[in-house]
C-alpha cells in the first residue's frame, strides 16, 4: 500500500448517508461488475462527494445528480454485454441519444437517477482515448481512468456495501486532464480541481504533511494546507502512468494553457464560494505545478 491510500478502511459516516438512490444504484453496478469479473471504480463528482463529504465531512458548494463509473472492458461487444446485464436487473434503462447514459429506477416515481458508465481499458484505440461504435464520431479521453482503478479505495457505504471509489490523487489527475478535454463546453472541473487542492489537508492528511513532506512545509511557510496542494501533486504523479504523467507535464509546462487554467479557478473560486472568496487560489495551483514539475526531494541519509 502506498502513502497515498488510508491505513484502515473507510466508511461513510452515518451522520452524512448517501442518498438511498446512489447507493441502491451503486449496489446494483457493483453486484453486476462481480458477475462479469469486471473491475470498475466510482469517479467524476461522485467520489469527490463521498470522499470529501460522506466520509471527511468537507461540504463541496457544487452538488451531482448523477453517479460517474468507469468499467474496465476487454472489447466493445464486452461492455454491451455488461449494459445489457444492468438493463436485465430491469432498474436501468438506456437514454436515448447518450451513449455512456443509463437511467436507474430509484423507486421514486417520476425520478430516475442517471448512471455515466464510461469504459477504458483494452478496447481503447488509441490508447488514451475510446470512440463508441458503430461511427466512431462520438470520442471520450480516457486517460488516467487506469490509475483510479488501480489506486481505488474501498468505501463501505452502507450494511454489506462497499465500493472502490476514486483516492482525491487520483481524481487530482482526471479533473486536469477533463478541464483541459471539455473546458469550452463544460466549466466544472475548474471548481472540482480547487476544491481538491483546497480541502487535501483536511481529507485525512493534517498528521500525513507532516511526517511525508517537511520539505513541503518548509517550502510554502509552514502553511500546513499550502503545503497539501504539493503533496496532493506528488502523491497525483505517483501513480500516472507514463502517458498520464506527460500529458499532465505538457498541461502545467504550457504557460498560456497554464494560465488559462488559473483563471478559470479564481473565476470558479469567486462565482461559487463568494462569501468566503481571495485569492489565494493561484497559490495553490502553484504549489500543485511547482511539485508535480519538481523531482522528489532526495531521503535524508
Amino acid at each position: 500500500m502506498t502513502d497515498t491510500s488510508p491505513t484502515h478502511p473507510l466508511e461513510v459516516d452515518t451522520r452524512r448517508p448517501l442518498e438511498p438512490a446512489a447507493a441502491a444504484l451503486l449496489q446494483a453496478v457493483g453486484t453486476t461488475c462481480v458477475q462479469l469479473d469486471t473491475a470498475f471504480v466510482v469517479a467524476g463528482a461522485t467520489a469527490r462527494d463521498i470522499l470529501m463529504w460522506h466520509v471527511h465531512g468537507i461540504r463541496p458548494v457544487r452538488a451531482t445528480r448523477d453517479v460517474d463509473v468507469a468499467v474496465c472492458a476487454v472489447s466493445w461487444p464486452y461492455h454491451e454485454r455488461l449494459v445489457d446485464a444492468l438493463v436485465a436487473t430491469g432498474k436501468f434503462a438506456r437514454a436515448p441519444k447518450h451513449h455512456q447514459k443509463l437511467l436507474f429506477d430509484s423507486g421514486t416515481r417520476g425520478f430516475r437517477t442517471e448512471l455515466d458508465l464510461v469504459p477504458f481499458g483494452p478496447l481503447e484505440a488509441p490508447p488514451g482515448e475510446i470512440a463508441w461504435p458503430p461511427r466512431g464520431d462520438f470520442v471520450l479521453n480516457v486517460l488516467g481512468f487506469q490509475e483510479a482503478v488501480d489506486t481505488a479505495l474501498a468505501v463501505s457505504i452502507g450494511a454489506d456495501i462497499a465500493v472502490p471509489a476514486a483516492s482525491l490523487p487520483a481524481l487530482a489527475l482526471l479533473k486536469l486532464l477533463a478541464w483541459k478535454d471539455r473546458r469550452a463546453r463544460q466549466n466544472s472541473d475548474a471548481y472540482d480541481l480547487l476544491f481538491l487542492l483546497t480541502h487535501f489537508h483536511d481529507a485525512g492528511n493534517r498528521e500525513r504533511i507532516w511526517d511525508v513532506a517537511p520539505d513541503l512545509l518548509e517550502r510554502h511557510g509552514f502553511q500546513p494546507e499550502l503545503a497539501a496542494a504539493g503533496l496532493l501533486a506528488r502523491d497525483a504523479k505517483r501513480i500516472a502512468s507514463p502517458q498520464t504523467h506527460d500529458a499532465i507535464r505538457a498541461l502545467l509546462s504550457d504557460e498560456a494553457v497554464y494560465a488559462t487554467l488559473a483563471q478559470d479557478l479564481q473565476a470558479r473560486a469567486f462565482a461559487l464560494l463568494p462569501g468566503e472568496f481571495n485569492d489565494d487560489a493561484d497559490r495553490y495551483l502553484d504549489a500543485f505545478r511547482s511539485a508535480f514539475l519538481s523531482e522528489p526531494p532526495v531521503p535524508h541519509a
